[in-house]
């Protein structure tokens, strides 16, 4: 599958980074933006620190992760999830739906 219409990389005057998590051992994906310097009403220049935000845009701005749309995102969450043992996973598509969606060669 071709991936050629898939933005990818960096956004302008930022880095994606990742922050630890407190709770969970995850890492939360943030982007820190770069800010231009200001120059107040005297002349003066005053730096501006980065900001950092939360970023949502997936992987697909990760510059270090391979995109591979026919495997799908990584299962990052499946574990925590299986660990609260209040789920039960089923053997396949429960709706009748899926199980057309899936067998519809279109």
């Amino acid at each position: 599958m071709k991936t050629k219409n898939i933005t990818q990389g960096s956004f302008p005057n930022s880095q994606k980074i990742y922050v630890k998590g407190k709770i969970h051992n995850i890492e939360v994906a943030m982007r820190e933006i770069e800010l231009a310097d200001t120059t107040d009403k005297n002349g003066n220049v005053i730096k501006n620190h980065p900001v950092t935000v939360y970023d949502t845009s997936g992987p697909y701005t990760d510059e270090n992760i391979e995109v591979n749309l026919e495997k799908g995102l990584p299962k990052l969450r499946k574990q925590w999830i299986l660990d609260r043992e209040d789920v039960e996973e089923l053997d396949g598509l429960s709706s009748d739906y899926g199980r057309i969606r899936l067998t519809d060669e279109s």
